[in-house]
């Protein structure tokens, strides 16, 4: 199955109108372009998940203004865009004692693809996981 490791940003932001926008910005002043985005807010604060083209110069900006940034290594894999996927790909993980802290993804315009972004409690594990598996389930 084929996959990818990212290094994703997390931004903590105020949840007023123009935060997000002052994220982008800085990022495309830059020439940085945002891959992947994930926008989930709280009772006090946004919380903005990223997975910018440049990871190192992009944080650098953005703690450069003064926003609290955290990195971590997420897994980007790329899905049929089919009912049953999301459990197949969770219950081997789940069965392999990875646990999916967060995910995020979306489809592409055809509806046949699937981004699917993972936060997960052992990167290489999950990885030996998904090379043991075919993107398209066994009849």
């Amino acid at each position: 199955m084929k996959h990818t490791i990212h290094r994703q940003l997390t931004v903590a932001i105020e949840n007023q109108p123009g935060r997000l926008a002052a994220i982008g910005r800085t990022l495309a002043d830059n020439g940085i372009n945002i891959r992947d985005l994930s926008v989930n807010d709280t009772v006090e604060q946004g919380v903005v998940r990223l997975i910018p083209s440049d990871p190192d110069r992009a944080r650098e900006l953005l703690a450069g203004a003064g926003l609290y940034v955290i990195e971590a290594e997420v897994l980007a894999i790329d899905l049929r865009d089919m009912p049953g996927t999301l459990a197949r790909v969770s219950q081997a993980l789940a069965d392999a004692g990875v646990n999916i802290d967060y995910a995020y993804g979306s489809e592409d315009s055809a509806e046949e693809k699937l981004r699917l972004i993972l936060k997960v409690s052992h990167v290489a594990r999950a990885r030996e996981v998904l090379d043991g598996m075919d993107e398209d389930p066994k009849p």
